[in-house]
């Protein structure tokens, strides 16, 4: 009897501990994969564009990668682009299911994707003197297919694909929010110029800082 009474109470706590099982899976799977997807570019560009020396012992190059004078400058801008993601992230997990419109969200409505970019330019920063004109079209159209260019493109089209999602969700709200917050650059968007093509003329105008005016900065000053 005793026995029967305990496996009732056991089948009851597994049943209760199992009803909400499959509601979790929908809600962190999704997330999961979204999460993936969006660490996807900037993964690719840290395992294809940090600079690499070879010959030393591992801990030498480690002391070289980090603490070598030209690199230091470019590891600040990369950590602040990682901070600004980790500050993103962390408000948007407090306020699930609300949409987001102050502190970062209120200066731009992709702070996340922001913090990618800053943080891929800073890379970039680092490791310029080994790829620069290695296998980059010479000129001005270098501008335009620095990896940097490209990896910023990605983030730039994640955040249009998740924006199609918050206007069906909330589009009257979100639409408002629109309005009055720039996109993913903290710089209103002039309404004749379409947002696709300011973007790339923001990121272009950072492509031709990063691999003209930085260099001769960085060795004036280091």
């Amino acid at each position: 009897m005793d026995i029967d009474k305990i496996k009732d109470k056991i089948s009851k706590r597994w049943t209760s501990l199992l009803v909400p099982l499959p509601a979790l899976l929908l809600l962190v799977i999704p997330t999961a994969l979204y999460r993936g997807i969006m660490l996807i570019p900037v993964i690719f560009y840290l395992s294809e564009h940090l600079p690499r020396h070879s010959g030393e012992p591992l801990y030498e190059d480690l002391r070289w990668l980090f603490l070598h004078p030209p690199h230091i400058p470019g590891w600040v801008i990369a950590g602040l682009g990682f901070l600004l993601f980790l500050i993103a992230l962390t408000t948007m997990l407090k306020n699930r299911g609300r949409l987001l419109n102050s502190g970062l969200y209120g200066k731009v409505r992709h702070p996340q994707y922001l913090g990618f970019i800053v943080m891929a330019w800073g890379i970039s920063a680092v490791s310029w003197r080994y790829y620069y004109g290695l296998a980059l079209p010479s000129g001005v159209w270098g501008y335009f297919f620095h990896p940097w260019v490209v990896v910023s493109l990605a983030y730039v089209g994640l955040a249009f694909l998740e924006e199609k999602y918050l206007l069906k969700k909330c589009p009257q709200e979100y639409r408002e929010y629109k309005e009055k917050v720039p996109f993913l650059f903290p710089v209103l968007h002039p309404r004749k110029i379409p947002q696709p093509i300011f973007d790339l003329v923001i990121i272009i105008l950072f492509s031709f800082v990063l691999q003209e005016i930085y260099p001769r900065i960085i060795q004036i000053f280091v």
